[in-house]
């Protein structure tokens, strides 16, 4: 019998909070010491390893050497990109680690006419046998799955695991699918195991002519709607699979770093007084010593202004009472007297996704453009999915923080290298 770990969406230095990346480094360093104790074989992550492609390097240096502790126990690790740490235009942090040779990248492929041939890796302690597509941003997975030469890939036999960092469009829940997905049409069949990233959720699939399919979600989160999705008691962890021939058996493994506690405050149709008062009873109520407390507010007050509250008031309450993170979330409270614009979304991803598709949708181009080359160049980058393509690539880009080792002005032109690099200009 054979073991290996399945671990995936860690975003390791997502969190500007030091406390919060502090944790996020600490779940993951559990799930690796769990992998050491339970003696698998060998470890795959399927994408988002770090949030960004050129992270911080204070989480990449913890980040090394948690995974140089497995490696020295004679745990093979393998690693795929994701949407955020994946990029075709720069050398990313996971090309240099693979190159220091503390992981292996299992993505080989060329390309075989209009197809993508994908290569095996072959685990040397199990046989098992690895590949499978990084993730992209947006529209260019779909690319690369309708290019996939999946004839090719099934008739390998073996033991097989197929890594992907990409939403199926049959397996995503309809309130994670709001952004592209995949069909499974296009997935290889026969595989012994399909392991994904990307969706922040735990799902188990089992479709006919393909093996499991498994996204862990993530081992802590990276955004308060995934740490308001864990107080809600959603589990965080990764997977453990025992195989030899076939799969034996499937254990998922809970990574718990803290606890998480998370109130919302109805405001509708009251006065700012009542809110504030409502959150003064609340606060007196929580026992928040060595917890993350996560409040959020919603409604549209009948009269006066969120200005009205004193909301740090009560997050230095709870952090003198021993929370170690407190977050009052007044996004979702508006009222009468300022309400000027809708509520777009619950996070910060579902707003940017909104905002993009309401912007970009309505974009023509000009008819006074008669040049084909240009009006086709136009239309590559700026037009319906690929417009919003660039839009989502140009934000990513414009929220680059500058880097601990970086000068201010390094850090502008590698912004706008970037920014360039989107847009295609030379």
């Amino acid at each position: 019998m054979y073991k290996f770990a399945h671990i995936t969406d860690c975003h390791l230095g997502a969190w500007r909070n030091p406390k919060l990346r502090d944790l996020n480094l600490k779940a993951f360093e559990q799930a690796i010491s769990k992998c050491i104790a339970q003696s698998v074989n060998f470890i795959v992550i399927t994408g988002d390893f770090f949030d960004i492609n050129i992270p911080d390097l204070v989480p990449v240096k913890r980040a090394v050497e948690i995974l140089k502790n497995a490696k020295d126990k004679g745990i093979a690790i393998y690693i795929i990109y994701g949407s955020h740490d994946f990029s075709p235009n720069t050398v990313s942090m996971i090309d240099i680690l693979h190159s220091a040779g503390l992981f292996t990248k299992p993505v080989q492929m060329e390309q075989v006419d209009d197809k993508l041939r994908l290569q095996f890796i072959s685990d040397p302690a199990t046989g098992a046998k690895i590949t499978g597509l990084s993730g992209r941003k947006g529209i260019l997975d779909r690319k690369y799955y309708e290019m996939l030469d999946t004839a090719n890939l099934e008739s390998e036999d073996g033991f097989k695991i197929f890594l992907f960092h990409a939403p199926i469009t049959e397996a995503t829940p309809l309130e994670l699918s709001h952004g592209d997905s995949v069909p499974l049409s296009l997935f290889p069949k026969g595989f012994d195991y399909y392991g994904g990233g990307h969706l922040h959720k735990r799902i188990e699939h089992k479709f006919n002519n393909y093996g499991i399919m498994i996204y862990p979600g993530p081992v802590f989160g990276s955004s308060f709607t995934d740490l308001e999705n864990s107080a809600a008691g959603e589990k965080r962890g990764f997977y453990i699979i025992t195989f030899d021939k076939d799969i034996q058996k499937v254990e998922f493994v809970e990574i718990k770093a803290i606890d998480i506690l998370f109130h919302t405050v109805n405001g509708d149709q009251v006065s700012a007084n009542i809110v504030d008062k409502k959150i003064c009873e609340l606060i007196e109520k929580i026992e928040p010593k060595d917890k993350i407390v996560l409040v959020k507010l919603k409604g549209i007050m009948s009269s006066g202004k969120r200005t009205d509250i004193e909301f740090g008031k009560y997050e230095d309450i709870l952090s003198k009472n021993g929370a170690v993170v407190s977050s009052i979330n007044r996004s979702g409270l508006s009222s009468v007297e300022t309400r000027t614009v809708r509520v777009l979304g619950e996070s910060k991803e579902e707003i940017e996704e909104r905002i993009i598709k309401e912007r970009t949708g309505s974009f023509k181009v000009d008819s006074t453009i008669i040049d084909e080359k240009t009006r086709q160049i136009i239309e590559s980058r700026f037009v319906s999915e690929a417009a919003k393509q660039t839009s989502k690539d140009l934000l990513q880009n414009t929220k680059a923080e500058k880097m601990s080792n970086e000068t201010v002005n390094d850090h502008q032109s590698r912004v706008l290298k970037n920014i360039k690099t989107v847009l295609k200009f030379n």
